[in-house]
């Protein structure tokens, strides 16, 4: 049989092999196991904890500071920014846990060395922990000048902001790791 041009395809890959040899069901596995892990850790040891309360304050500090620092006059009091006007309470759900750990799951679930891991999860929490005290500074500054919006915005607008934005950095992450295999592949 003379075919020109057209490359041979293996059509035995993949077959016999268990479900778990796959890469892409490898991943999806481990991710899973990851991602419903952490919730059950969150929701079960995580949210009752001294550590916790001790976070959020640590967010609530951070986040005074900053609107304090650009002009607003705001009193911190535990979890709670407050001035005139308004007040936030900083509480389960406002501490960027679920999105680190969603990314978390994913990048550990990828196949790729540890290293390359590692500053995976290192940059991409760093960035979602800053866009969280973004979230905590906006909603309250939305709560003092447009609080018609603010149970939107915070229910809606910056959850789903969040849960795009974690995605983008796993996928941008994978893209950067994987760029010299990438463009390998595109060059023969």
């Amino acid at each position: 049989m003379d075919v020109q041009g057209a490359e041979e395809v293996d059509d035995s890959v993949g077959e016999g092999e268990p479900p778990g040899r796959e890469p892409w069901v490898r991943f999806a596995l481990i991710f899973g196991v990851l991602a419903i892990g952490s919730e059950v850790l969150y929701y079960a040891v995580t949210l009752d904890s001294q550590a916790f309360r001790a976070y959020l304050e640590v967010l609530t500090k951070i986040s005074g500071v900053l609107l304090n620092a650009f002009g607003s006059d705001v009193s911190i009091y535990e979890t709670r920014i407050t001035n005139s006007q308004f007040a936030v309470e900083v509480a389960a759900g406002c501490d960027a846990i679920q999105v680190c750990s969603l990314l978390a799951a994913a990048v550990i679930a990828f196949p790729i060395a540890l290293k390359r891991k590692l500053r995976g999860l290192a940059l991409g929490i760093l960035w979602l922990q800053f866009l969280n005290l973004m979230r905590i500074i906006t909603l309250f500054l939305i709560g003092v000048h447009f609080s018609g919006f603010f149970k939107t915005a915070h229910e809606v607008v910056w959850p789903s902001f969040l849960i795009v934005v974690t995605i983008i950095i796993w996928i941008a992450w994978v893209r950067w790791e994987t760029r010299d295999e990438y463009s390998l592949e595109h060059e023969a």
